[in-house]
């Protein structure tokens, strides 16, 4: 179209050679200039700067050389304005049509995928509910908030024959690939909580069973505690930040230093066991929590949390869960997924009225 209004501001008086080859140029210019503007989705953009330069050069250079080399009519042959006219008029509608049939096809795409994204989210918020519940002397508050439609944190809490496993997980990665392994890891976990055996081994069958199920570069990590009415609960981390146990004015780091589930064959985990006594109280993070930045990057940071936890440690599980939250969103942007639970054990004949954290 351009190449037919260049022939026009001419009045008609470019050689026919000529009008062909600024038709063919203009359109295959402006499509390289489509193509290095956007190139196709999963190639790397790296390349993009080079393709500018090769454009502006190639583009000048025609500029340039190719006018300089015809020399023009004295007057425009018969009928050449009604041609360029009626070539224009073509170009334009075949444009169109081509520009609405793309917003079609593209539209209909982002309709689809805005319908799957959507059953996601849905799937997710039914896979990783709130959590406010008492078994026994042990209080139990959770949440889990995505930092986009669909999260791969998890937060869970599973009874069986009078002792329960509360844990949060975080799946390596963002979007919809990290919240199908979450929904995997999950299934799994609870079926193998239903037998027996100590938290080492449940994780050691977990592993075995994700390994082939996902992508080579994706992992879990975990921070798991396992009690019933003893006084002691068995805990094990992998690859995850330190389980929190705030006892009086204390807090003290619960780990088990080990790899991420996952990641290696034949990996094999441990787990230790503690006492839990009446007024403990156990904090499981994923690092969306701490890993927030303010506008001079200073990160919130695990020590943040501890002096949280120290300051709020006789309030109520809501308050102290709306205080984490609060603080975070306070400092910077939310980057990650936000997960907490918050498990407390209360003296054998105490009953608190449970109370509902705020999103």
């Amino acid at each position: 179209m351009i190449g037919l209004a260049l022939d026009i501001f001419s009045r008609g008086r470019q050689p026919t050679t000529l009008l062909v080859l600024n038709v063919v140029a203009s359109g295959l210019i402006a499509m390289g200039w489509a193509i290095a503007s956007l190139p196709p989705q999963g190639v790397s953009t790296r390349g993009r700067p080079v393709a500018f330069v090769v454009l502006i050069a190639v583009h000048t250079t025609y500029l340039i050389v190719i006018p300089n080399v015809f020399r023009y009519l004295p007057a425009a042959p018969p009928g050449r304005l009604t041609i360029d006219a009626i070539g224009t008029i073509v170009a334009v509608t075949v444009s169109y049509v081509c520009f609405l049939q793309f917003i079609t096809v593209t539209a209909s795409r982002y309709l689809r995928a805005q319908a799957e994204i959507a059953l996601a989210r849905d799937i997710h918020r039914v896979l990783v509910p709130q959590i406010d519940r008492r078994i026994g002397d042990f209080e139990f508050l959770g949440w889990s908030h995505a930092s986009g439609d669909v999260g791969g944190d998890l937060v869970d809490l599973v009874e069986q024959d009078g002792r329960w496993l509360g844990y949060v997980a975080d799946v390596s990665g963002h979007g919809v690939a990290s919240g199908v392994v979450m929904g995997m890891f999950k299934s799994a976990l609870r079926m193998r909580a239903r037998s027996d055996g100590s938290i080492a081994s449940l994780l050691d069958d977990i592993h075995a069973v994700l390994m082939p199920l996902k992508q080579g570069h994706m992992f879990v990590t975990v921070a798991c505690v396992r009690g019933g009415p003893d006084d002691h609960v068995e805990c094990a981390v992998a690859g995850h930040l330190p389980i929190l146990r705030v006892r009086q004015g204390s807090v003290e780091e619960v780990t088990t230093p080990q790899i991420a589930i996952g990641m290696f064959e034949g990996t094999t985990f441990t787990a230790r066991s503690v006492d839990c006594v009446s007024g403990d109280l156990l904090v499981l993070l994923t690092d969306g929590l701490i890993e927030v930045f303010d506008r001079d990057r200073h990160e919130l940071g695990l020590d943040w949390a501890r002096r949280l936890l120290r300051s709020t440690r006789d309030q109520p599980l809501a308050m102290i869960a709306d205080r984490l939250l609060a603080d975070a969103r306070a400092h910077g942007a939310q980057l990650d997924d936000q997960t907490v639970l918050l498990i407390r054990r209360h003296p054998a004949d105490s009953r608190p009225t449970p109370a509902h954290a705020s999103p």
